[in-house]
């Protein structure tokens, strides 16, 4: 198939220059206005949706953060709990080697076997000074009933009415928490 050249119409390069100048000028004095909204609104849309992802990503940071620290405190909870029920279960035991001794017969303090006891209760309280348990001291002491447990009451001349007249079972505190309160009797007015 061959082209014909009257079936273009004639125009010079010059006149084609001009014709797409003309178009240029146009396009820039007279601007579409819906495309310029249409992109206005979409600009918009995009920005509201882009603040409402950010808020999104900073709360789910903070929920996290906060989920973080609670999780380190619920730990550091069950680690105190877990020393403090290990201290409660040795603090009998420690009671024990304390009768055990102050019912020894000197002569049985200084056999291997009393010299072993010994060792063996001065590092049961090693183990208590490095959790930070200090025994309450009691004798002698006003009661108190924050930290003194009274088993009961008898008259005394040696003592003031309402102290400690003897201690029954040692007590000790962790830190400024009773772990357990002492076991006392206490001295009542003579009769």
């Amino acid at each position: 198939m061959s082209v014909q050249s009257d079936d273009f119409p004639k125009t010079s390069p010059s006149d084609a220059a001009q014709a797409a100048a003309s178009q240029a000028d146009g396009a820039q004095s007279d601007p579409p206005t819906d495309d310029l909204e249409t992109l206005r609104a979409e600009l918009a849309e995009i920005e509201q949706k882009a603040d409402e992802y950010l808020r999104l990503a900073q709360r789910t940071q903070a929920d996290f953060v906060n989920y973080r620290r609670r999780i380190e405190e619920e730990r550091v909870q069950q680690a105190a709990a877990a020393s403090l029920n290990f201290v409660l279960r040795l603090l009998p035991v420690i009671d024990d080697f304390e009768r055990a001794l102050a019912n020894a017969a000197p002569a049985e303090l200084e056999s291997t076997w009393g010299k072993g006891i010994q060792l063996v209760e001065r590092n049961l309280r090693k183990v208590l000074e490095a959790e930070d348990v200090q025994r309450i001291s009691a004798e002698g002491a006003e009661f108190d009933p924050r930290e003194h447990e009274a088993l009961g009451r008898a008259p005394s001349t040696d003592v003031p009415e309402g102290h400690v007249l003897h201690v029954v079972r040692p007590g000790y505190r962790k830190g400024d928490r009773v772990i357990r309160p002492v076991q006392v009797i206490v001295a009542a007015r003579p009769a």
